[in-house]
C-alpha cells in the first residue's frame, strides 16, 4: 500500500495573485476537491482534470481556516464568522462573531451540527440546516484545534496545549483531557478511537517542533508507541480505511505513510518551488492532495495506470451543472443581403408588438395615466427667480425617488413609495412648524386626527381575515429631537394610560395591563411601595410603583422601564426564556407562549415578595396566605396513586396561582366524542387527571401513574381572581375557540354559544369535582360567580411576526364615559374603545394567550383598609448611604427637619445626571439622512433636590448618588460629572443610595403634591421612570420660550445672560443647575409681575442670535463675581436676609435698541451662607464693555 505513491497530477490556482491555501478537503458526496485561500476565497474542482466547478468568497479580509462538507453543501470558518454555502455556491447562512477570532470547526459526530472555537471561552455548536446557534459550552481556555471524536464526541486543542475530549450534547466539563506537549501544541488528529498530536519541545533554550507524533487511545487516553518524524511533523491525516496507517507531512514537502502497529513505511518528497500550507486525504485513501503558498494543488495517489480514479469508493450526489449556451449559426452578410434571409426563431405566442390596445398596461405606464399633479405644498413656495424654477421638498413627500407611485391606495398604506405611512402622526415639532407657518396644522394632520378618533369604530368584527388598524403593531418613530417628538396622544384619546415600547421585555406591557386594572392586585402592589425595608429587584414593588404612575397618568404614555430592569437580574426569568433578547426582538419569538410562561412565573414571585408585610394583612378570607396568594390561590392536594396493583400513594400540597387549559385528546374513530366547551375544559383543567409513566417508588417498576388534584378552594372559600394560561398551540386547540360547543347535556336544538369564552359563569366544588356553570338560571347561592375582566390576544399579521395587545374591562367606578362600552384595548400606546363582541371574538390572527376572571362581588370582598397606601414622610428626614468611604465633605446636602416636611404647593428645586447604560443605534441611508433605530439607554446616577422656599431656601435635602449593577458603558463625565467608582460602594466618597431608596423619596413628593422647578424635566423624569402631573412641575425651558419661536434655550445661556453665571463649564453639577433653575424661575416672577417678560424675552432672544445661543467662551462671569454695579435683573430672596436698596435705572437712548423700556429693579436679597454668591444683574448696557453680552 505505501510503496506505489506517485504524483498524479498539479492543479493551478484560479487566483490573479497567488494566494496559500489554508484549508483542503476532498468531498466525501462528490468527485470535487475544495480549497479555501488566505483571501477568504473558496473554490472546488471537479476530479484529477481540475474543472472548476464553483468559486466564491466566503470570508472577507480573513482566511478560510477550516471546510466541513456534510450532504447538503459546505460549511467554512473564518476569523469572524461561520457560513453555509450549497455546493453550488449560493450561501445558505451566516453566523458571525466580530468580537471573537475563531480559529478551529469540526462536524458533531452522529448529528447535523458543526461546532467552532477560538479566543473565546466557549465553544458555538450550530446547527448546518439553519445556521442557528443550538448551545455554547464553556471551556477554560481559548481553542486552537477541534476534531471529530469517539461516538458524539470532539476532540479540542487549546492555547495551554491540553487535549480534551467533550460531549457536545451537554455543557459540562472534558470527559477526559491530558497535556501531551507543555511547549504548545501545533496539531491534533482523531479517528475512531486513536488520538495522534504533535507539538513543540525546548532544545537548548529555544522552541522547536517535537520529532514525534503522539498516539493516545481516545477511550481511556492512554498512550501508545509514537511514531517518529525527524523533520518535525506539520500535517497528519489518518487513513480513512486503513485505521492503523498514518500520513505525516512537513511544510518541506516531504511526508511519510506508516503503519502505527508495525512503526513502518515509506518516504516521499515532493517537487514544489515554494512550501506547503494544507494536506488532505480523499475518502477512498487512494488520494492525497497537498496545498502550496502558490495556490497550486498537488494530488498524489497509489493506483494503477489504468484502474479507475475515483475520490470516493461509491456513487455520490450528482452535480448541477450549468446549462450548455448553444452557440448561433455564422451568417456571413454584408450591406447587399437581404433581412429576410436571416429569417426569426419560431414562436408559440403573440409577439410583444402585436398586443392588442384594449390590453390593460400598468399603473405606471404614461400611456393611461398622466403625470401627478404637482402638490399644493410644493407650488405655494414655488421660486421664478431663476431658471428652472425650484421649490423646497415639504417632509410628507419626501421618499425615493424617481419611482411611481401606485395608484392602488392600500388599506394600510403599504404601496405608499417612501415617507411614513398614511396613517401615522407628524411629528410634533412638524406641526408646530407648520401651524406656526401656515396658523394651523395642514389638512392631512387634521385628517389623520380625525381618522384617529374614528379608529373606535373601526371593524368591530375581529372575526374576518381583514385585521382593523388598531391591531397592528405600533412603533415609535424618533425625529432629531429624540422621542420626545413623537405624537402619543395620536394613538390614545382615552383617560386610561398606555405602555411605551422603546424598552427590554416590552411584551410584558400587556400582562401589566391587566394587573393595574385589577384593583385587589394594584391596592397590594402599591401598597408593597410604602413598607421601609424594601429590597432590590423586587417586581411586586416595581410593579407598585408601575401601577401608581398609569393610575395617575390619565391617558399619557408611561414607561415600565424599572420594571423591565428588575427582570431581566432574576436568572429563573432567563432560564425560563422569557426575556426579550436582540435575537428575538425582531418579531419572531412565540410572544404567546412567552407571555403565559411570565404570567406564570409573575404571579409565583409576586407571592414569595408579598411575604414581606409584616405582619401579613388578612384582606379576604382564604387563610394564612400571602397576599397575593389569598387573591389568586387555589389551594390543592396532589395524589398521585401506582396502578400496578401494590398499593403505593404519594399526597402533595400545594398553591396554584394559574390555571393551564388541558384540551381533550384526539378520539379514536370507534370513540365518542369528547366535550370541547368551556365548563368541561376548565373543570378538567382545574383537576388535571391524567395518567403518565413513572418509576414506583416501592417496586422501582417503570408502571403507570395516576394522578389528580383534590380542590379545597371551591367550597367556602373563593379566589377573588382566577388566572388562566389559554394554552392554545395548535390548529385544533384554536378551533376549539373559533367554533365553540355548547355544554354536555344540553339539547341539540340549543343553539351554540356566539363565543367560546362566557362574560359569566358559576364555579363550586361537589365533594371531589368541580362543577362549572354558565348558565345564569342554574347558578346556585353557594356558588361562586365570575365575570371576565380581561384578556391577552397574540396578534400575528404574517407568519414572521407578531405581539400582543390585551383587552381590559375597565370597573364601573373607574369609567368616565358610561354611554360608551367598557372593553378598551391596550396595544402597548394605542388605547381605543371597542365592543363586547370584539372583546370575546377570536380569529386566526388573533389567538388567545391569558385569560382573567375576578369575582362579580370582588369590591366587598376585599378588606381595603388592611393595605397601607401612604408612604412614610420621614424618610425625607433621614439621611441614608450604603457608601463605604463617605467622605463627610462631600456631603453637600442637608436632610429635611420634622417641621419643613413638604405641603402642597411646596416649591423643589431638582436637576438630575445620568449615565448610558447602551448606546443608540442609528441607520444611516444612501441620502445621507439618518434614522434612530433604538435609542441610548440612560439610567439615573445623581438627582438632587433644593429647598425652594423657606429660611433654608437654595439648600439641598437630597443629593444621592445612586448605585446600579449593570455595567455602565459610558458615564458621560463631561455631561453628568459622574466619574468612574462614584457609582459602587466600595470606591464612591457621596452619599450613595440604591435606586428604589431614592426613588421612593421622589415618589413621595409627588404624592405630597409638591412643585418640581427645573430645566428639561419631562426628560429626566421619564429616564427616572417618574409620572409627574403638568401642575406640578414648573419648567424653565417653557418658562423663558417665546410663543412664537420652537427655539428652546439651555439653561446654560439663561444663566449666563440673566444670572451672571458661567456655570457647565468643564462638567454639570445637578445641585448648581438645579439652583439656577430655581433662581431662573424667581426672576420670571418677578418679570411676570412687573410686567417686563416680554421685553427681556426680546432681549434674550436678540442676543442668542447674535452669539449663535451659546455664551462667549470667556465671558467673565464666575458665579456672579464680576457683576456689574448697577443691578436690574435681580432675584427676590428669605426677607431675613441682609438686602441691598433697589435701584431704577433707565434704558438707553432708542438708538441703541428698539424701544425706551425702562427696567426697574425688584427687592433684592442676598443668598444664604452656604451657596455661591449669586448677585443680582445688571440693566440692559450696550456700550459697557464690561457686560457679558457684548
Amino acid at each position: 500500500m505505501a510503496a506505489n505513491w506517485q504524483p498524479r497530477t498539479i492543479l493551478p490556482g484560479y487566483t490573479t495573485v497567488p494566494s496559500p491555501i489554508t484549508s483542503l478537503s476532498f468531498d466525501p458526496y462528490t468527485e470535487l476537491i475544495w480549497s479555501g485561500n488566505s483571501h477568504g476565497q473558496v473554490c472546488s474542482l471537479y476530479g484529477l482534470d481540475g474543472q472548476r466547478y464553483t468559486s466564491f468568497t466566503a470570508h472577507r479580509n480573513s482566511p478560510v481556516k477550516e471546510l466541513c462538507l456534510d450532504d447538503r453543501g459546505i460549511v467554512t470558518l473564518g476569523a469572524n464568522g461561520v457560513k453555509g454555502t450549497k455546493r453550488s455556491a449560493i450561501g445558505k447562512w451566516m453566523v458571525q462573531e466580530p468580537r471573537s477570532s475563531l480559529e478551529a470547526m469540526s462536524m458533531s459526530p452522529g448529528s447535523s451540527e458543526v461546532v467552532a472555537g477560538g479566543n473565546q471561552l466557549d465553544l458555538l455548536v450550530l446547527n448546518t440546516n439553519s445556521g442557528s446557534l443550538v448551545r455554547k459550552i464553556e471551556v477554560p481556555e481559548p481553542i486552537r484545534f477541534l476534531k471529530p471524536g469517539p461516538r458524539s464526541s470532539v476532540v479540542c486543542g487549546d492555547v495551554s496545549g491540553n487535549v480534551q475530549i467533550r460531549d457536545t450534547r451537554v455543557s459540562k466539563a472534558a470527559m477526559q483531557h491530558i497535556q501531551p506537549h507543555k511547549d504548545g501544541l501545533l496539531g491534533i488528529e482523531s479517528t475512531g478511537n486513536i488520538l495522534l498530536s504533535w507539538g513543540c519541545t525546548t532544545r537548548f533554550g529555544r522552541v522547536v517542533p517535537e520529532p514525534l507524533v503522539k498516539v493516545y487511545d481516545a477511550r481511556m487516553m492512554r498512550p501508545l508507541p509514537p511514531v517518529s518524524f525527524p523533520s518535525g511533523p506539520s500535517f497528519v491525516k489518518m487513513h480513512p480505511r486503513l485505521s492503523t496507517s498514518v500520513f505525516i507531512s512537513d511544510i518541506q514537502g516531504q511526508f511519510h505513510v506508516t503503519d502505527l502497529s508495525t512503526s513502518t513505511g515509506t518516504y516521499h518528497m515532493m517537487d514544489i518551488s515554494s512550501y506547503v500550507t494544507s494536506m488532505a486525504v480523499s475518502t477512498s485513501g487512494n488520494h492525497l492532495a497537498f496545498g502550496d503558498a502558490e495556490g497550486s494543488i498537488h494530488v498524489w495517489t497509489d493506483l494503477e495506470q489504468g484502474q479507475p480514479e475515483q475520490f470516493n469508493a461509491f456513487e455520490g450526489i450528482e452535480l448541477d451543472w450549468p446549462s450548455e449556451i448553444q452557440t448561433p449559426p455564422r451568417i456571413d452578410w454584408d450591406d447587399r443581403t437581404p433581412l429576410n434571409s436571416i429569417g426569426l426563431p419560431y414562436y408559440d405566442t403573440p409577439l410583444l408588438s402585436s398586443m392588442p390596445l384594449h390590453m390593460p398596461l400598468p399603473d405606471s405606464s404614461p400611456m393611461f395615466n398622466p403625470p401627478v399633479p404637482i402638490p399644493a405644498s410644493v407650488t405655494k413656495t414655488l421660486r421664478t427667480d431663476m431658471f428652472p424654477a425650484h421649490a423646497q421638498n415639504p417632509p410628507e413627500n419626501k421618499g425615493k425617488r424617481n419611482v411611481t407611485p401606485s395608484r392602488k391606495a392600500g388599506r394600510s398604506g403599504r404601496n405608499r413609495i417612501g415617507g411614513r405611512k398614511s396613517d401615522e402622526p407628524k411629528f410634533i415639532s412638524e406641526q408646530i412648524r407648520e401651524k406656526m407657518k401656515n396658523g394651523s396644522v395642514d389638512d392631512q394632520q387634521s385628517r389623520l386626527q380625525t381618522q384617529a378618533e374614528s379608529l373606535e369604530g373601526d371593524a368591530d368584527d375581529t372575526a374576518t381575515a381583514v385585521m382593523p388598524k388598531h391591531y397592528r403593531k405600533v412603533e415609535i418613530k424618533y425625529s432629531k429631537f429624540g422621542i420626545e417628538d413623537f405624537d402619543f396622544g395620536f394613538y390614545n384619546k382615552t383617560p386610561y394610560s398606555g405602555l411605551e415600547t422603546h424598552i427590554a421585555n416590552s411584551y410584558t406591557n400587556a400582562l401589566l395591563q391587566i394587573l393595574h386594572h385589577i384593583k385587589p392586585i394594584r391596592a397590594v402592589a402599591t401598597s408593597q411601595t410604602t413598607l421601609p425595608d424594601l429590597k432590590d429587584n423586587c417586581l411586586l414593588t416595581e410593579s407598585g410603583f408601575l401601577f401608581r404612575m398609569l393610575e395617575n397618568g390619565n391617558g399619557v404614555n408611561c414607561q415600565s422601564t424599572n420594571f423591565a430592569r428588575a427582570l431581566t437580574s432574576f436568572p429563573q426569568a432567563k432560564a425560563l426564556g422569557i426575556l426579550d433578547t436582540d435575537a428575538k426582538s425582531n418579531g419572531s419569538a412565540a410572544y404567546g407562549n412567552m407571555i403565559q410562561s411570565f404570567n406564570r412565573f409573575l404571579l409565583e414571585q409576586m407571592s414569595v415578595e408579598s411575604w414581606t408585610f409584616q405582619p401579613c394583612p388578612q384582606i379576604c378570607n382564604n387563610g394564612n396566605m400571602s397576599p397575593i396568594s389569598q387573591l389568586l390561590g387555589i389551594e390543592s392536594i396532589s395524589v398521585s396513586m401506582c396502578t400496578d396493583g401494590c398499593g403505593s400513594r404519594s399526597v402533595r400540597k400545594g398553591v396554584t396561582h394559574v390555571i393551564e387549559l388541558m384540551y381533550p385528546r384526539k378520539t379514536l374513530s370507534n370513540e365518542a366524542p369528547l366535550p370541547v366547551d368551556f365548563n368541561s375544559i376548565l373543570c378538567a383543567s382545574i383537576i388535571r387527571e391524567s395518567l403518565t409513566k413513572h418509576v414506583c417508588p416501592v417496586t422501582k417498576q417503570f408502571v403507570p401513574l395516576h394522578s389528580r388534584r383534590i380542590v379545597s378552594t371551591f367550597d367556602t372559600q373563593f379566589p377573588a381572581v382566577l388566572s388562566i394560561n389559554a394554552g392554545v398551540h395548535s390548529k385544533e386547540n384554536l378551533d376549539i375557540w373559533l367554533k365553540p360547543a355548547r355544554p354536555p347535556g344540553q339539547s341539540p336544538y340549543t343553539p351554540a354559544p356566539d363565543h367560546f369564552l362566557p362574560l359569566l359563569f358559576g364555579i363550586k366544588r361537589v365533594q371531589d369535582q368541580i362543577h362549572v356553570v354558565t348558565d345564569e338560571n342554574a347558578f346556585t347561592a353557594d356558588m361562586g360567580l365570575y365575570s371576565l375582566k380581561a384578556v391577552v390576544a397574540q396578534i400575528h399579521p404574517d407568519a414572521e411576526s407578531n405581539h400582543l395587545v390585551s383587552i381590559v374591562r375597565i370597573s364601573q367606578d373607574e369609567m368616565t364615559d358610561t354611554t360608551k362600552s367598557p372593553w378598551y384595548i391596550f396595544n402597548d400606546f394605542l388605547v381605543r374603545n371597542v365592543s363586547q363582541a370584539e372583546a370575546l371574538s377570536f380569529s386566526d390572527w388573533k389567538i388567545p394567550c391569558v385569560v382573567y376572571y375576578e369575582k362579580v362581588d370582588i369590591d366587598s370582598y376585599i378588606n381595603y383598609a388592611a393595605l397601607n397606601q401612604q408612604i412614610d414622610p420621614s424618610i425625607l428626614c433621614h439621611d441614608l448611604s450604603i457608601s463605604w468611604n463617605r467622605d463627610p465633605s462631600m456631603i453637600k446636602h442637608e436632610v429635611l427637619s420634622e417641621d419643613e416636611l413638604p405641603a402642597p404647593g411646596s416649591l423643589v428645586a431638582i436637576d438630575a445626571e445620568f449615565v448610558s447604560m447602551d448606546r443608540e443605534e442609528i441607520e444611516f441611508r444612501s441620502d445621507g439622512s439618518r434614522s434612530v433605530i433604538k435609542p441610548s439607554k440612560l439610567s439615573l446616577a445623581r438627582v438632587s433636590v433644593l429647598r425652594g422656599e423657606g429660611r433654608l431656601e437654595q439648600k439641598p435635602f437630597i443629593d444621592d448618588y445612586i448605585h446600579t449593577s449593570e455595567p455602565v458603558i459610558d458615564y458621560l463625565t463631561e455631561f453628568s460629572g459622574i466619574m468612574h467608582g462614584d457609582l459602587e460602594p466600595s470606591t464612591s466618597r457621596h452619599t450613595l443610595v440604591p435606586l428604589k431608596a431614592a426613588y421612593r423619596k421622589l415618589r413621595l413628593l409627588v404624592d405630597m403634591g409638591c412643585i418640581f422647578i427645573g430645566h428639561g424635566l419631562s426628560q429626566d423624569f421619564r429616564i427616572i421612570n417618574l409620572f409627574v402631573p403638568k401642575n406640578q412641575i414648573i419648567d424653565t425651558v417653557a418658562l423663558y420660550q417665546k410663543k412664537d419661536s420652537h427655539r428652546k434655550l439651555s439653561l446654560r445661556f439663561l444663566s449666563w445672560f440673566l444670572l451672571k453665571q458661567d456655570i457647565q463649564l468643564d462638567t454639570h453639577d445637578s445641585i448648581e443647575d438645579a439652583r439656577a433653575a430655581l433662581l431662573l424661575y424667581k426672576m420670571y416672577s418677578a418679570f411676570e409681575k412687573d410686567g417686563r417678560l416680554e421685553d427681556v424675552l426680546d432681549d434674550i432672544y436678540n442676543e442668542g442670535r447674535r452669539l449663535n445661543w451659546r455664551p462667549p467662551a470667556n465671558s467673565g462671569n464666575n458665579n456672579g463675581s464680576n457683576t456689574p454695579a448697577n443691578p436690574s435683573y435681580q432675584v427676590r430672596g428669605p426677607p431675613q436676609q441682609q438686602t441691598q436698596p433697589a435701584a431704577a435705572v433707565t434704558s438707553p437712548s432708542a438708538s441703541a435698541f428698539t424701544g425706551s423700556t425702562t427696567y426697574i429693579a425688584s427687592p433684592t436679597a442676598t443668598i444664604p451662607p452656604f451657596s455661591p454668591p449669586v448677585v443680582a444683574t445688571t440693566p440692559y448696557n450696550p456700550q459697557g464693555t464690561h457686560h457679558p453680552w457684548h
